[in-house]
């Protein structure tokens, strides 16, 4: 490895990653740790655990989701059941238990990385805690039973181990469970082409001999995993986080969600933001409104005391015999002037005086003291005026503020207080100026400052509301920074994953060649519809198995090319012929959810496929996807299915399952007879029953028509789609037609006969008492012609 790592143009830190990951997980880890890795001690060969192996029952007490014992009975032979429930049903509970008892191994638990999953594993509900499992084995009589049992202090790892009652011999069953391990739960199915140490290619390695390099290249494949979750986490929390804020009337918390709503969010932005920056335009009104200035009270006391003085200056001086002397000397003044450009000459005003040189003297005498005492006067006015003019430039403009936070607060009592004090401005009569000028601006006063308390609170309010948004705020940017840095860890890893990718890809091997031409029937059943071809499964000398993948009828790398649901069906095709090997002791598989990331066409493919092993092996499926079961009863398989159940306190019921339908009318008749339910309460529910069965037996009917012309798979279940009434759904089994439900009466009254119009109409409206039995009836007879 290191020689084609000289040969190639890898970075260095990636070379290294390389070279950790092919000595193995802990080196890996040592790699990007920087702690010492501590090699394995190879297990010891022991004698086989003997052969024609089936499981007759699993029983699970205490055990992840199922707390009383629950008993899960199997027919210990060739076949296929199929065990289904929803989720969180304790299906796979069993699963994983009769994985844990048979292996003491389970990868969900084993290889948790965090205490919540490895502390998870006991049932809340329940004290004692125990996984069984019954096989039975050819030549040998009776049941066989492996029992794990743990006492509370013990964890996963500890516990009793029995076979039959004496210590449990793993060494025996070691290197067949590694080698023809006959479990795939759905954490490693996923995974089949990455070589997890536990997981196909290494219960494979006696054929593949790619125990080296696949270990490598899945060590490096679970570390980029994780990193791209840690960096993908602040990204995929973004929105919920962007939400939150979105939704707050807060202007902070909606210009953080434009923020976060950006295809690259601005870091330092959102950083100022958290950290207190006041961006929003209704949180700055109520800090205006907060920092409003009017003028002091001492600046207005000393307005108010010049004003007075001016005042009361001009009330001494302007008397009435001091107007009549300034009129007095105005008209002297224009005397002494005619008198001067005149001589002497007779008194105009009164034709009786002579304005001569001895008047001009006295004149004279008589207009400077006149003169003093205008003077006198102009200057009260004067200072008058300046203190009239200081007293209106204290009329401040009414704030922008006052008007523009109207819609968040209510302004109106300061705001026509202060237009009021505004309006002084234009009073002429300085003592109306003083009095009304003062009086408004105290009433001015006493509303700005209920008003500033009122907006100190609004303040208050938001920022108890912003604060926790802010918090949740800056640890998303600060989970974003981290992402930043472990980006490059990541674009390490990847870039050392990629390499020994491509490296493995060169490294072919014949010797699968036995299970290649299983693996590419198997495939062919399970692509249905999938452009992508699987050739040759080839082991080369260098440890590593490459899979000839086209797409179209051009090759490419599998990885690179396929859909999960595709991963999921190419570990399927790789699986099975391993478990089906005659070398195999085990005559059992167990699968775990492998329906979930199939599309609907390749559910068809894997019926088939699970029906023709059933006829040579024990098959066990559990799934929550209800298509399986579909496609089976649908394709007229074989199989047995049983229904996972789980009510309170953990309370786990196995049940033999009917069809949809059937299960759906079971439930009408159970409510039909239920007294504790309120009649119309009843009644509703009985309807509801019945309508779901109609509409299953018509999704049944569509989908086996359409499919059966050869319609794609998406095409149907997107035309299901758009049918949202039951006789919307109905119409599509009956006339084919989503377009034409007006017609869907007439025919089925024509055809089936009118009770079938009078049933659906019952359906939709709910029945009385006295009808439900036979809106039962009806709705059986109706779901059983869909059905034909």
């Amino acid at each position: 490895m290191a020689g084609r790592l000289a040969k190639d143009d890898l970075t260095p830190r990636a070379a290294e990653l390389v070279l950790a990951a092919c000595r193995g997980e802990a080196a890996l880890d040592s790699a990007l740790a920087g702690v010492p890795a501590r090699e394995e001690t190879p297990r010891e060969r022991t004698d086989g655990p003997g052969h024609g192996i089936f499981v007759s029952e699993i029983r699970v007490r205490g055990f992840r989701g199922i707390g009383p014992q629950a008993r899960l009975p199997l027919a210990p032979g060739p076949g296929l059941t199929v065990i289904t429930g929803r989720n969180g049903s304790g299906k796979s509970s069993f699963a994983e238990a009769a994985e844990l008892a048979l292996t003491g191994y389970n990868a969900r638990w084993t290889r948790a990385r965090h205490d919540v999953w490895r502390q998870g594993w006991r049932n809340l509900h329940q004290a004692g805690t125990a996984v069984e499992l019954d096989i039975v084995q050819a030549a040998r009589p009776g049941r066989t039973t492996i029992r794990r049992r743990w006492a509370p202090e013990e964890d996963l790892a500890q516990g009793e181990w029995t076979q039959d009652n004496e210590p449990f011999d793993d060494r025996r069953w070691h290197d067949a469970l590694e080698t023809y391990r006959p479990f795939l739960p759905y954490s490693e199915l996923g995974t089949v082409l990455d070589a997890q140490p536990e997981d196909l290619y290494e219960a494979m390695h006696r054929f593949l001999g790619l125990e080296a390099i696949t270990e490598a290249q899945q060590s490096l494949a679970e570390h980029r995993k994780r990193l791209a979750e840690v960096v993908a986490r602040p990204y995929d929390r973004r929105e919920r986080v962007r939400a939150e804020l979105a939704a707050s009337p807060d202007e902070r918390a909606r210009r953080a969600a434009e923020l976060l709503g950006s295809d690259s969010p601005d870091l330092d932005a959102i950083a100022d933001l958290a950290l207190g920056a006041d961006v929003g335009s209704g949180t700055s009104l109520l800090h205006q409104i907060v920092d409003i200035a009017l003028p002091p009270d001492d600046e207005i006391d000393r307005i108010r005391e010049t004003l007075d003085l001016a005042l009361g200056a001009v009330t001494v001086v302007a008397t009435d015999n001091a107007q009549d002397s300034l009129r007095c000397s105005e008209i002297l003044k224009l005397a002494i002037q005619l008198q001067e450009s005149g001589g002497n000459q007779s008194c105009p005003v009164c034709d009786l005086g002579r304005l001569d040189g001895l008047w001009l003297s006295k004149a004279r005498e008589r207009a400077e003291h006149l003169a003093k005492a205008a003077a006198e006067l102009h200057d009260a006015a004067d200072r008058l005026d300046v203190a009239v003019a200081a007293t209106r430039a204290s009329c401040l403009p009414v704030p922008d503020v006052l008007k523009d936070a109207q819609d968040m607060l209510d302004t109106t009592t300061a705001l026509q207080a202060w237009q009021a004090w505004e309006g002084c401005v234009s009073i002429d009569d300085p003592v109306r100026l003083r009095r009304e000028l003062f009086d408004r601006y105290a009433d001015l006063m006493q509303a700005v400052d209920q008003l500033k308390s009122v907006a100190r609170e609004q303040i208050d309010r938001r920022d108890l509301v912003w604060r926790p948004m802010a918090l949740a705020l800056f640890e998303w940017h600060s989970q974003a920074q981290q992402a930043l840095a472990d980006a490059e860890v990541l674009a390490d890893v990847t870039e050392a994953e990629n390499w020994i990718r491509r490296t493995a890809a060169t490294l072919r091997s014949e010797r699968i060649a036995p299970f290649a031409k299983e693996s590419q029937r198997i495939w062919q059943r399970l692509r249905q519809q999938s452009n992508v071809d699987l050739g040759a499964v080839r082991l080369g000398n260098t440890r590593n198995v490459e899979l000839d993948v086209s797409v179209d009828g051009v090759s490419n790398s599998a990885l690179a090319v396929m859909s999960q649901g595709e991963l999921h069906s190419l570990g399927l095709a790789l699986f099975l012929p391993r478990a089906m090997v005659d070398e195999s002791p085990f005559r059992f598989v167990v699968i775990d959810d492998p329906v979930q990331a199939m599309d609907p066409s390749k559910v068809d493919g894997l019926a088939q496929v699970l029906a023709d092993v059933g006829l040579t092996r024990q098959v066990v499926v559990f799934t929550h996807d209800e298509r399986l079961v579909e496609a089976l009863r649908r394709l007229r398989l074989s199989a047995t299915v049983w229904e996972v159940c789980r009510g309170e306190e953990s309370v786990v019921q196995v049940r033999m399952s009917d069809d949809p339908v059937g299960r759906c009318l079971n439930d009408a008749r159970a409510m039909r007879t239920d007294e504790d339910l309120p009649e119309a309460l009843r009644a509703e529910l009985v309807a509801s029953c019945c309508r779901t069965a109609l509409e299953v037996a018509s999704h049944a009917r569509f989908r086996r028509e359409r499919l059966g012309r050869g319609v794609p798979h998406a095409e149907v279940e997107r035309v299901l789609e758009c049918a949202l009434t039951t006789r919307q759904k109905i119409a599509l089994a009956v006339l084919d037609d989503l377009a034409e439900p007006a017609k869907l009466l007439p025919h089925l009254e024509d055809v089936v006969g009118s009770w079938a119009v009078d049933l659906l109409h019952a359906c939709r409206i709910g029945g009385d008492s006295g009808d439900l039995d036979v809106l039962i009836r009806d709705t059986e007879l109706l779901a059983g012609w869909l059905q034909r």
